[in-house]
């Protein structure tokens, strides 16, 4: 027989409130539509079309807007301000996006100026592209008092200028951006079934029960910096490490220094030891100089996370932020106007020279709040030349390219042919003579094809002569782009004396089979193999495209992860001796079903050993107030990093041995035969008949079956012998019929037919997916029986005991999301009809855990909120004998639970300064 008895002590909860709570400090909020004096006009679309239906999504109901042109006097408002005491206040605005540049100032002060080019901390959605959004001015100092308070737009004469301002904030401490919602307040809204999100600023004191800061060095590259050891990295003491990760943009860096701060602490808090800078770093008015302040926020970004044990991926090159425009004035590029530099980088000059110009100066200029430039600074573990870009992309075409460049890239081509085979003569000889439109040998130029040819659709229709020059363009282009990885690493490394590792780029090709496994070889120049990653359920724009951003009137379809293995971004050919990466992973909105990503990453990214998972990407400091395409900062990604960044770095999971080896002959790549590497298909019947179950056999490979990846690690090598290449008959751990696929390791098991994956190793025990159609799910020591329908629920022992043994176990559990108000035609998915806003729910936790735990007859199991503080008095779990399961149910609003053995029945007597002293002691040893 058992009970669960919850304690009610009023003393303890008290003590765990008052030390979680952060200093209430004076802060001054006014509205926007309220001037004392102006000439805003009083009635724009702003103020009324576009707040239909929408009010409640403003402070008061209301903004201050100006859609007109400048005609006379500039559009200003002024405010009469009550300062509670005097002192140096945080000032705050909340408008409509980076809308209407303005000047402003206090007490006629001197005038402070906000362009455009501001960092938002939220987002608001109010309509499609109207949305209200808050932004950090500054500081100010201010008297004890009235203050007078004005505002002008910044526009001259006839020009259009729009501008919204909701309401404003003075505050003496850290402000958390949550739409309408002033320092403090808490909405407590939800939808039925559902509970808020809304987790208060975090003082991260030593009270948090769940607080992973203790995995991070104390500093980021204190042993030195990351390297390479064969296919995994390692810190400066030669301990291997994983990187749970994220993606951020210069608009977060550029956030007030202490929102930076906590967004640091806050990471490595819930198991993040790396993040990726993903943004230019060139001035927007004059692209051929780096911006200062960019370089300046990105220096104090790097060491706030050094300080917190992070790592930092610094990517600052992707063509698409480059655009060459006449009106820009670039020496070299006067004649070009309106170009994305795609392929650009691989081989002209000109915009090498503007490249390593930005390197030069990211690489070598001091930072000021390190002393150290980033060449030298350990705490940048990798450095990546070029985002998203290749010569075997669907971007490689006459039309993204500009001629002039195109026609210097094919007499490259001619001289590579002439080096090659001696003559352009020889080299048409080779293709039966065979010219094409285009070529002019003359003058030593051949005529390249677009990305297209160079596919196997265009392939399989050639005649062997033009699949022969097909080949010698897909070898030429191959050595071009290995080589400037190879030239661009040896001037980081050598020529800047940068000391982190060198990742070339992480993108697709146009053709898989054909492509891949050259692409993935041009990236063995440098240090890291990287690609890039994201899953989504169908969604569609209101035109019936495709969208990058969540809005009304789009439509959409859930899909669970968990049900379609063969489609998930977790297959990774690795090449042999190489560290692997993926630097942007996604399970994009909109979708309900998203809470099994940090599952199926940690587990099946541990089982193939992949070296590092980069979350895309966080939308501010804060937790996110609506739903975006690329979502990480909300409940179900990043309030589910905990348990599995733990099991992830720690190595809960074995990694599996190879179950594939495949040995690839450039020269049959050149060829243009194709790797095999992509075939969504099985070994045929015949082959499988001469490889006993659970066997392997040596021999070239064709086919590489797409679930083997969740069955052990598959490797790829570069050589000359590829009939030692070896497979393993998976049949004994792919169970087509019953749609089950499990792990070389035994430690893993996905029923993609009823969508369920689930996990059992000594220190972890876990169930993603349809948990409510599953029953009740036996996994090793525990049983999970859950009535939410979709979600994901983990143990996993804190202390680094196996479960059986611990004396701490974290049980993590998470179900679907979505913003307050979100409605869709279908209930479910179908036409938005409604984006909803601030908070996020979470639908309720419906699920009770069965525990076989030795040792004493008496635990208590604490909840915590959403920041890791005990959110009530720990209950008491009592069972009759060691032979029985400890059995109880998890708090219906609570995703993280502390289980502990207690032999005493009174919670009292189970301190929380006991349990800091011991980890304080675990920490420091």
């Amino acid at each position: 027989m058992r009970s669960i008895l919850f304690g009610a002590c009023f003393n303890f909860f008290l003590m765990i409130t008052v030390c979680q709570a952060l200093s209430q400090t004076a802060y001054v909020w006014w509205e926007g539509e309220n001037p004392v004096q102006t000439n805003f006009p009083k009635t724009t679309w702003f103020n009324t079309g576009a707040l239909e239906g929408k009010r409640d999504l403003l402070s008061a109901g209301d903004w201050l807007s100006n859609d007109g042109k400048r005609s006379g006097e500039a559009a200003f408002a002024q405010y009469s301000v009550e300062i509670p005491q005097a002192g140096e206040y945080r000032f705050w605005v909340r408008k409509f996006w980076k809308h209407g540049p303005f000047e402003w100032r206090f007490n006629n002060q001197e005038w402070r100026v906000c362009l455009r080019d501001v960092a938002l901390a939220d987002s608001v959605a109010i309509q499609q592209h109207i949305s209200a959004n808050w932004v950090f001015l500054g500081s100010v100092e201010l008297p004890q008092g009235a203050a007078a308070f004005e505002l002008r737009l910044l526009a001259d004469e006839g020009e259009s200028l729009t501008a919204c301002f909701d309401c404003f904030l003075l505050t003496q401490s850290l402000f958390l951006p949550r739409g309408k919602w002033k320092p403090n307040e808490k909405s407590g809204e939800a939808d039925e079934g559902f509970f808020s999100w809304e987790p208060p600023l975090d003082s991260f004191s030593q009270d948090a029960l769940l607080d992973l800061r203790y995995l991070n060095e104390s500093a980021a590259g204190v042993h030195g910096f990351v390297r390479r050891e064969g296919d995994h990295f390692t810190l400066g003491d030669a301990s291997p490490v994983r990187f749970w990760a994220v993606n951020l943009s210069s608009e977060i860096a550029a956030l007030d220094r202490p929102s930076i701060d906590y967004l640091a602490r806050k990471l490595a808090k819930t198991g993040v030891n790396m993040v990726r800078y993903h943004s230019p770093i060139f001035d927007s008015t004059n692209p051929d100089r780096v911006d200062e302040q960019k370089l300046d926020n990105l220096f104090y970004l790097i060491n706030t996370l050094k300080k917190n044990g992070v790592y930092t991926t610094i990517s600052f090159y992707f063509p698409l932020w480059f655009q060459i425009r006449t009106d820009y004035g670039i020496p070299g590029y006067e004649s070009i106007d309106n170009k994305r530099p795609f392929a650009l980088l691989y081989f002209d000059p000109r915009m090498q020279e503007i490249y390593k110009s930005w390197a030069k100066t990211l690489l070598t200029t001091q930072n000021p709040y390190t002393g150290e430039s980033l060449s030298n600074e350990p705490a940048v573990a990798i450095v990546e030349i070029i985002n998203e870009d290749s010569y075997f992309f669907w971007t490689f075409t006459k039309s993204n390219i500009p001629s002039v460049q195109w026609a210097k890239l094919e007499k490259r081509f001619g001289d590579w042919l002439i080096d090659r085979y001696g003559s352009l003569e020889n080299a048409y000889s080779r293709w039966d003579g065979k010219k094409e439109a285009g070529d002019d040998p003359e003058n030593g130029r051949i005529a390249l094809y677009e990305a297209w040819s160079m596919t196997g659709g265009s392939v399989r229709s050639q005649s062997a002569s033009t699949v022969k020059r097909i080949g010698d363009q897909v070898r030429f282009l191959t050595e071009q782009q290995r080589s400037f990885y190879a030239d661009m690493k040896t001037y980081f490394t050598e020529d800047l004396g940068c000391r982190s590792l060198i990742s070339a780029s992480n993108w697709q090709v146009s053709d898989p089979n054909m492509l891949d496994a050259l692409e993935r070889y041009t990236y063995t120049a440098c240090d890291v193999i990287d690609r890039h990653g994201y899953f989504s359920g169908e969604h569609q724009s209101a035109d019936g495209s495709h969208s990058y951003s969540v809005a009304p009137g789009h439509t959409f379809k859930n899909l669970a992860a968990v049900s379609v293995p063969e489609r998930l971004p977790l297959q990774f050919i690795q090449v042999s001796e190489h560290p692997h990466i993926i630097s942007e992973i996604g399970w994009t909105n909109p979708n309900l079903y998203r809470a099994d990503y940090s599952f199926l990453a940690a587990a099946y990214g541990s089982l193939q050993g992949i070296d590092g998972f980069y979350a895309f990407a966080l939308g501010g400091a804060f937790w996110d107030a609506d739903m975006k395409k690329f979502a990480l900062s909300c409940p179900v990604i990043l309030g589910n990093f905990p348990a599995y960044a733990l099991m992830y770095r720690r190595g809960d999971i074995q990694v599996g041995e190879p179950v594939l080896h495949q040995i690839l002959d450039l020269e049959d790549l050149y060829a243009m035969k194709g790797s095999g590497g992509s075939a969504a298909q099985a070994l045929d019947d015949l082959r499988l008949q001469d490889i006993p179950p659970g066997g392997e056999v040596s021999g070239e490979v064709n086919n590489i079956d797409p679930l083997s990846f969740f069955v052990g690690r598959v490797m790829r090598s570069f050589g000359v012998n590829t009939d030692d290449s070896t497979q393993m008959n998976l049949s004994k751990y792919i169970d087509r019929e019953n749609r089950i696929v499990t792990s070389r390791t035994g430690e893993l098991i996905w029923n993609y037919g009823s969508g369920l994956a689930t996990l059992h190793t000594p220190k972890s025990e876990g169930a993603a997916g349809f948990l409510q159609q599953a029953g009740r799910i036996q996994i090793g020591a525990a049983a999970i029986e859950s009535q939410n329908e979709y979600g994901s629920i983990v143990l996993v022992t804190l202390d680094d005991q196996p479960i059986q043994h611990s004396n701490k176990i974290l049980i993590q559990a998470m179900t679907i999301e979505r913003p307050y108000g979100f409605r869709a035609s279908n209930g479910k998915d179908g036409t938005i009809t409604d984006m909803g806003g601030y908070p996020f729910g979470v639908e309720k936790i419906q699920a009770t855990i069965s525990l076989q735990w030795s040792g004493a007859n008496t635990a208590q199991l604490t909840p915590l909120d959403e920041n890791g503080y005990p959110a009530d008095a720990p209950a008491i779990i009592q069972r009759q004998n060691s032979d029985q399961p400890f059995v109880f149910s998890l708090k219906e609003n609570a995703v993280y639970h502390i289980l502990q053995r207690s032999s005493n029945t009174n919670v009292i007597h189970w301190p929380l300064c006991e349990i800091r002293q011991e980890e304080r002691r675990k920490t420091a040893s």
